[in-house]
Formats: C-alpha cells, structure tokens, sequence
C-alpha cells in the first residue's frame, strides 16, 4: 500500500503575562523573540493513521494528553489514539494548566485544526533516513566530584570536578519526506535539554532556530519537527570553558549547529519502504517517590536549620546554588522532601505509552518523563528495529526519571518532591517499550 503524508502547522504564541515554567521561579512573559508552534506529522497506508504532534512547550500533561485525544475523536479523527503528542521542552514556554486556562481552552482547539487540516491533506510520499551524530553541542550535566559525590550543574571551570557521571547519546535520526519531487518535512531526533536562553522572553529555542538555519541553507520554508530523546541528564553546558551559555545567542548559536550537522547529512538520505504502519499502546503505572525515615528525619532538621535563609537581594536561585548547597536551596529543597513525605494518598499515577511503525525498520515509542540518556540507549539496544526513536516528554510527563543507582549518587534531578517518580520507573519505561516495539 502507498504511504501518504500531511502536515499542518498552527501558531501558540502566548499572551503577553502568562507565566513561563522551567524554573523554580515565577516569570510573566514579556514578550517573545520568535513564535512557538504546534506541528502535526500524519502517515497513512491504506486505512490506518498515525503520526506526531510536537508542540514547543516546557512539558505535556497526562490530563492535557487524554483531553486533546477526546477532543479529536469528537471532531471524527478516529486515529488520536495512533498520534504521538510530544514537547520539545523549551523553557520559554507557557504553563498549560489552570493558570493559563484560556491558553491551554486555545491550544486544545488550535491542535484539532492541525490534526484535521493535516488529514485533509494527505497525498502518496516517500520516507527517508539517515543517521549522523554532532558530538560538540551536548554534555553529561552530572559530575562526579572529587569529594565522591555528583552534582547537577557543578559550575564552569570548577576545580573540584572529576568527571562525567555518565555518557551522551550523540546520534541523530533523521527522517525526512519526499512529496511532488521535493523535500517536504524534516524529522530529527536530538538528545539535549531545550533550555539555552532564561529571562521572560518566550521562544522555541534551539530547535526554533534550527528550523530556520536548515530553512535558510535548503532555500525554502521545509517544516523541521524536532522530537527531544531522553535527556534528563543532558544539557549544552561544557564545563571545560568560560563562556556564558545562557542567551537566546546560544539558543542561536545550538540551533545553527545542529543544523549544519543535519544539512551535512542529507546527502545520506535512503528511502526507507513503508508499505504498512502499526500502533501499538499501553498504560503504565508510575508510582510516586517513597521518603523513606531516615531520609525524612534529616530533612526536618536540615529546614529547621534554615527556615529563616532567604536569597540575597530577592534573586532567583540557579543550579549553581544548587551545587553549592546554598542555605536557601537547602531549604527549598527540605521543604520539597517533607512535602513529599506529608503528601496525602493519591490514586494510582497511570500513563499511556505508544509505539508507532513505520515499515519494517523504522519504530518510535513515547516515554512520558524527562528519562536519563541511559534509558533510551538501553531502549535502542534492545529494540528489534534497525531505527529505533525513543521519544521523551511524549504522552505525558512525570519529571525526571533514572535509574535506581542514580537516586543515590545526587543531583537535583533525583530529589524528592510531590511529584518525583519511584527510582524503579526508569526500568519499567524500559521494559514497557520493548514490549510495545515487540507487538508492532
């Protein structure tokens, strides 16, 4: 059966004060230096639908995930449940939950118009692949130190940093569609935070700016998806220099270089045969973080200590106070554990994962977290495809996830709080996705 293709792009900008997520503090957005969009990607081979819809915001949640497929099985778009909803995690973005309601009312709509003009506009295509790797433009963030113990962001140019915790997953897989002679989408799968500029400005950051680098250098408005791999523990800072690497420079900077790379791998480009498409989908539960006594003994004492620290001059705390255990953020971060430890019973946290087939190499499977490089990496080798793409933040979001040893070692991402997830889920995505791949 002939593959078909269909692409629709709409606008989700926000409003001028709406707050931003991505970090610990409060900022109204003041503007923005380039849109933020919702891009939908739709395949087809003979009666079945599948595809993406990638949105530049920090993170999807579950209930937000569930109500958009409602939505469209509503508008008769039958195959959302065979769509792969997905954030690029840009941290100039809205929140998308009750204080951006009308926002999040705009985006739900905004969403079924693409997904029904994409539809609508589906025509015979050929899917292509290539595989490169850009080995200058992301890092391990977490360091084991000289005192033994890892640190998340330990500083530039700190004397007291031994090494990398662990590695970094430099592939990218590359897709891209071929329709009425010319390319006409661009799919990459990149490892690395979305998170180069700060401030109240709202962009879509590196892969905003990598669209239109790769735009710039083909000749014409190609669209450029990008859908994030696990980086949890991944990010642009090379701790080997000096340089500043928070602007929306950097932003441009990251994006430029991705871009260079994909344009260098084009002339790779092989068709991949699609002659069927198969989904598969489960739910998976992801029980909550358990504060064990000990643990939650310590911190009391720890907030007891501190409660009256406050930052100087009212500024925000940024992940180097985190490494250098500033008393507020010892609080902060006391209180987060006692909170989780106090919080009161919930109903089982339960996610929906998806595997998307394209053919019979190529296979995508969502994680709903912000997983550790590692975990995608063990996704790959165990997968039975010769291409396979783990998606993070996709179908939902539950934080950080690692791996039980991770817990132990250090770095915020592993902290408790009301919302971290249990140190065993890292293996259980695992397990979960091979076993999705195994079904399609």
């Amino acid at each position: 059966m002939p593959l078909e293709f269909g692409f629709a792009k709409e606008i989700i900008t926000p409003a001028y004060g709406l707050p931003l997520r991505g970090y610990f503090n409060p900022r109204p957005n003041k503007g923005a230096y380039d849109d933020l969009a919702v891009k939908v990607v739709l395949f087809r081979t003979g009666t079945t639908i599948a595809g993406f819809a990638s949105y530049d915001l920090c993170m999807l949640s579950q209930e937000l995930v569930e109500r958009m497929i409602a939505k469209a099985k509503q508008a008769g778009l039958d195959f959302a449940d065979n769509v792969m909803f997905a954030a690029t995690h840009t941290h100039t973005g809205p929140y998308i939950d009750s204080r951006c309601a009308k926002y999040v009312d705009e985006l739900v709509a905004k969403t079924i118009n693409a997904l029904k003009r994409a539809a609508d506009s589906m025509a015979p295509a050929e899917l292509l692949h290539a595989k490169t790797q850009c080995t200058t433009l992301a890092f391990n963030r977490r360091y084991w130190m000289k005192s033994g113990i890892v640190l998340t962001n330990p500083g530039k140019l700190n004397p007291q940093i031994d090494r990398p915790e662990g590695n970094v997953d430099y592939d990218i897989q590359l897709f891209a569609v071929r329709q009425a002679g010319r390319l006409a989408l661009l799919m990459a799968n990149i490892v690395n935070h979305t998170d180069t500029i700060g401030g109240n400005i709202v962009s879509a950051d590196w892969p905003g700016r990598m669209e239109r680098a790769i735009q710039a250098e083909i000749g014409y408005d190609i669209p450029v998806v990008t859908l994030v791999g696990p980086q949890g523990n991944i990010n642009h800072f090379n701790v080997a220099t000096g340089a500043d690497q928070t602007s929306y420079a950097e932003a441009c900077r990251i994006g430029k270089g991705y871009a260079a790379v994909i344009n260098a791998a084009l002339y790779q480009l092989l068709p991949l045969e699609v002659a069927d498409i198969a989904v598969a989908n489960t739910i998976v539960e992801v029980p909550y973080y358990e504060v064990d006594d000990d643990q939650y003994t310590e911190a009391l004492k720890v907030y007891e200590k501190y409660k009256d620290e406050e930052m100087e001059d009212g500024r925000d705390f940024t992940s180097e106070d985190i490494a250098r255990k500033h008393p507020f953020v010892l609080k902060y971060f006391a209180k987060r554990l006692i909170g989780c430890h106090d919080r009161p019973p919930r109903p089982k946290r339960l996610l929906r994962m998806l595997a998307i087939r394209l053919g019979q190499q190529a296979c995508f499977v969502s994680i709903p977290a912000e997983p550790f490089t590692e975990i995608g990496q063990d996704i790959k080798k165990r997968s039975k495809y010769a291409v396979t793409v783990p998606v993070a933040l996709a179908q939902g979001a539950v934080g950080y996830v690692g791996y039980p040893e991770h817990y132990e070692r250090g770095g915020y991402e592993t902290s408790p709080s009301s919302e971290t997830a249990g140190k065993y889920v890292g293996k259980t995505f695992v397990d979960t996705a091979i076993e999705l791949i195994a079904k399609v």
